[in-house]
Order: C-alpha cells, then sequence, then structure tokens
C-alpha cells in the first residue's frame, strides 16, 4: 500500500504553496485538481474530487438556516453534526480506494479537511499529516482581499474560523504527534530545506530532492503578503482579542516549526498612534454586530413562536372535531337547559 500525505490547515494559511512544493518532490495530489485563478495564480493544488466530497459533507452537517459560511463548515454556533459524517463513509472508501493504487506517496490538500480528520483518520489509520497555520492577521488580510461581502460586514467571522481550524488541528496534533507536523508558512519560507528533513526524519517519508533553486521557482514572494507588526491593527487585536494570541501560543509551543511571532516585543513597541481611530471604529462596529445578533435571535424566537402557535391551533381544530368535545358540547348545552 502506497504511503498517504494529508496536507490542511486554516484556508489561506500557504497551504497552496506547501502542496506546490509537496507536489513537485513526487508526492501525487490527483489528476484533476482545481484550477487557478486570481486568488491563487500559480494552483490550488486541490483534488477536485476531494474537495466537492468535503464542501458536500460540511454543508450538509453544519446547522441550517444560520450565519456563517458553511462551505467552510462554519456557522456562529460552531455546532457541525459529525454523527451525519458516517452517512458517507462509502463514498469516502470509493475516493480512497481510486487513489492509492500506485506506489509512492500520494495524499490531497484541502483546508476543510481540518474539520475532518478523526473521519478519514478511521479510514486510513496509517496516514501521515501535514498542517500548516499563519499568523491570523496575515489569514484576515489575505481573506479581506477576496472581496466576499459576508467578511466585509463580519470581519470577526475571519478570526472565528481561523480559532476554529487551528483548535481542530492543535487537537489532532497533540493526540497524534508522531505521525504529524505542524509549521508555520513564515517559519518554512525563511528555511524551505527543513520541510524535507521533517518528511524523512519524523514522518519517515522519503520524496525527492529538492533544491533551493526549484523552490524559487515556485515561490514568488510577491504573491505572499504578510502584515508588519507594527501595523496598529495587531495591536488592536491584542486589545480586543487575546484569545487569538494564546491560540497562536499554543500553536507555537506544540510546533515543529514554529513562528517567531513573540509578545513580548510587540508590547515593547509601544502604541501606534493610529490606533485610537480603528478601536473607535472597531467598537461601533462591535456594538453593530452585537444589535444585529439580537434581532437575528429575537426573529428566530417569533418564527419558533410562530409555528408553536399554529401547531396549537391545529390541535385544537382536531380537538374540536373529535368526538369527545361534541359530547362535551352537547352536555354543556344540556346543563343550560335543566338550569331554567
Amino acid at each position: 500500500m502506497a504511503s498517504t500525505l494529508i496536507i490542511t490547515g486554516m484556508h489561506r494559511s500557504g497551504t497552496s504553496l506547501i502542496a506546490s512544493f509537496l507536489k513537485a518532490m513526487g508526492v501525487n495530489l490527483g489528476d484533476n485538481l482545481c484550477e487557478a485563478d486570481c486568488f491563487n495564480v500559480k494552483g490550488y493544488f486541490e483534488d477536485v474530487d476531494f474537495v466537492e466530497f468535503q464542501r458536500s459533507v460540511l454543508q450538509q452537517s453544519c446547522r441550517c438556516g444560520e450565519a456563517g459560511w458553511p462551505d467552510w463548515g462554519w456557522t456562529e454556533s460552531e455546532w457541525l453534526d459529525r454523527e451525519k459524517f458516517q452517512d458517507y463513509v462509502k463514498p469516502a472508501r470509493d475516493l480512497i480506494q481510486s487513489r492509492d493504487k500506485n506506489p509512492g506517496i500520494w495524499g490531497w490538500k484541502d483546508p476543510r479537511t481540518s474539520l475532518m480528520l478523526d473521519f478519514w483518520d478511521e479510514l486510513i489509520p496509517e496516514a501521515r499529516y501535514l498542517f500548516v497555520y499563519r499568523l491570523p492577521w496575515d489569514v484576515a488580510d489575505s481573506i479581506l482581499r477576496q472581496n466576499r461581502p459576508i467578511f466585509y460586514s463580519r470581519p470577526d467571522f475571519i478570526l472565528r474560523i481561523w480559532a476554529y481550524y487551528n483548535r481542530h488541528v492543535l487537537d489532532f496534533y497533540r493526540r497524534n504527534p508522531e505521525r504529524c507536523i505542524l509549521l508555520n508558512i513564515n517559519t518554512l519560507l525563511q528555511s524551505p530545506n527543513r520541510l524535507a528533513e521533517l518528511l524523512e526524519t519524523k514522518l519517515n517519508l522519503k520524496a525527492a530532492s529538492f533544491s533551493i533553486a526549484n523552490w524559487r521557482e515556485i515561490y514568488d514572494d510577491r504573491l505572499f503578503q504578510s502584515v508588519s507588526l507594527t501595523h496598529p491593527v495587531v495591536e488592536l487585536l491584542r486589545r480586543i482579542a487575546p484569545q487569538y494570541f494564546s491560540l497562536l501560543e499554543e500553536l507555537d509551543r506544540a510546533a515543529d516549526l514554529p513562528s517567531d511571532f513573540s509578545l513580548e516585543a510587540l508590547e515593547a513597541g509601544g502604541l501606534p498612534a493610529e490606533i485610537w481611530p480603528l478601536l473607535l471604529h472597531w467598537q461601533g462596529l462591535a456594538n453593530q454586530i452585537e444589535v444585529q445578533s439580537i434581532s437575528s435571535r429575537c426573529q428566530q424566537e417569533k418564527v419558533e413562536l410562530q409555528s408553536q402557535i399554529e401547531q396549537l391551533k391545529q390541535e385544537i381544530a382536531t380537538l374540536k372535531m373529535s368526538k369527545v368535545w361534541k359530547l362535551r358540547s352537547k352536555l354543556a348545552k344540556l346543563k343550560k337547559i335543566l338550569r331554567f
């Protein structure tokens, strides 16, 4: 049986770049890959069949009608019906069998896999995993540049999804460290040769040799942007959303290649003057989001109450048509007559 390597991580975290690196090293990622577009001009390196399969499973397993981004398996309650995953075991096995034919290393790359790790691990218990994470503000910047309306109206969704995905990755990594590599994309870009070393020394996967010259042909630093730590948005996040920094620290402590981010260095850098209008803007946005959330809950409660009222009306109508109700009505009339 061929070795299986699964590549995943939060969307816009550099998984496509890592996948392009692995493909050049001889890892078979499939013959029918998603086409490149303006957001990934060098390609996604995603097997269309795996992407469509996981997209369908996650959309069907999210809570219906709830705000969020079901295409990525996330809605506001972060409720995912994993029992429903079992309905898809047969097509998943078929996918695996159709790919696991040739010697060497095969696998797939799709960020959505982050939410289905235990599902796949039961089907391919010998699989190895390569997890990629990126600084949360860099992910937010990349997603916002895609101009998706929902993330402009609810930018908090991006960070919440970043945390949701990386919590799943970190949990699985902690339970299976001997079969996983966890790395920060920014650190890898500084030392790309480390990936081949980790594949061989930690996962016992021998891929084709790969030179720095080959890496430079694949990697274009103009396509992979990072937000400077001196940017006021980083300080803004530290003040209003420290939980994401805590999760980043957890990832760095566990990672085989951690980031070089330092909260101490950020705090020592002082407070940029631009932070104050950003704080005021964020507070206004937070208030607006809270009002929208309350309004949404009230609307949902109204719909539920209307449904209950309609159900009660139907029950009353059914009761009035019953023989017991009719008999009771006649007895009530007879009682009135007897009183006279």
